[in-house]
C-alpha cells in the first residue's frame, strides 16, 4: 500500500484532515495522518475474494468488519482468513508494528465445486 492511498480515499467523501494533514493528525495523537478505514476494509475484502472465492466478488454476500487499531499509509496488510461453511472469518494485521487492525466476517453466497 502506498502513502498516496490516504488521499486517494478522500474520493470517497470523507475529507477529515485526520487522513491528510500532519499537523492535525499529531493534534489527535498519532504520529503522522492515518489510513481510511474504507482503504482497510478494502484490501482485506480484496484479499478474501482472491484468496477465497477464486476472484469472484459475485460470491460475496455480506461484510462485517470490527475497526480495532490505526493503520499509517504505507504500512503492510496482512489478512488471515478461515472458511467456515459459507463464513469467511478473517483479521488484517500491520506486518510492521505485529498488531491486530481489523477483525469480522465475509458470508458467502456459494462457493463453486471447482475451488
Amino acid at each position: 500500500m502506498s502513502d498516496e492511498h490516504a488521499l486517494l480515499y478522500r474520493l470517497s467523501g470523507d475529507y477529515n484532515p485526520l487522513h491528510s494533514d500532519p499537523t492535525f493528525a499529531k493534534v489527535a495523537g498519532f504520529t503522522r495522518p492515518i489510513l481510511h478505514g474504507l482503504c482497510t476494509l478494502g484490501f482485506s475484502v480484496r484479499a478474501i475474494v482472491k484468496c477465497i472465492c477464486g476472484g469472484d466478488p459475485n460470491l460475496v454476500k455480506c461484510i462485517s468488519g470490527r475497526f480495532l487499531l490505526h493503520v499509517y499509509p504505507g504500512e503492510t496488510l496482512l489478512t488471515e482468513m478461515w472458511l467456515e461453511g459459507l463464513r469467511v472469518i478473517y483479521q488484517t494485521k500491520v506486518k510492521e508494528r505485529s498488531r491486530t487492525v481489523l477483525s469480522g466476517y465475509v458470508d458467502l453466497h456459494g462457493l463453486s465445486s471447482s475451488l
